[in-house]
């Protein structure tokens, strides 16, 4: 389990047990001052009630509510939020209206995510497919492309690899 989830479920116990105990006191506040109400001793209800109970209550509903936003945060973290330009402008600006915000990350959260290696090939590999079928090019410039495609794509194999042997050669040289 994640700690982030650990985080939310924490925060959902204390909410469960900070929710109870604040219930059950103010009951017995309830039960208290209305049996002094009763009676006829309201004020000694009261002050019989003010030491114990109240800081108590106070303490317990303090711990709720912040038990509350935590669980709301961390479901709100684990949520598939929408992702595109205009949610992300929405938050930046808000980012930049409030400065607090920015210890939230929305707009880094909003932000659609970098496309990989990978997917930038297959966008590029469709555009040309797609160019080739609307008739945009001729059966030779596809094939043209599709090399440069293919050959760009070795090229960018051959590039990482060199970069990994090279990490790999001075991984043992430069330690701290």
């Amino acid at each position: 389990m994640a700690l982030r989830d650990r985080l939310t479920l924490v925060s959902f116990l204390l909410l469960v047990a900070s929710g109870t105990l604040s219930a059950v006191l103010l009951g017995y506040a309830a039960l208290v001052v209305g049996g002094a109400f009763l009676a006829g001793t309201l004020v000694a209800a009261l002050l019989e009630l003010a030491f114990p109970v109240l800081p108590l209550f106070a303490l317990s509903t303090a711990v709720a509510v912040v038990s509350a936003v935590g669980v709301v945060y961390g479901l709100a973290r684990r949520a598939s939020l929408p992702r595109g330009g205009r949610i992300e402008s929405v938050a930046r600006r808000a980012e930049s209206e409030y400065p607090p915000l920015r210890a939230l990350g929305l707009g880094d959260a909003f932000a659609e995510p970098e496309p990989s290696p990978e997917e930038k090939r297959q966008d590029a590999l469709e555009r040309l497919k797609r160019r080739y079928v609307d008739g945009e090019l001729t059966e030779r410039e596809f094939e043209r492309k599709l090399g440069r495609l293919v050959a760009n794509d070795s090229v960018d194999d051959a590039r990482a690899e060199r970069e990994r042997a090279a990490v790999v050669e001075d991984g043992g040289r430069s330690r701290f």
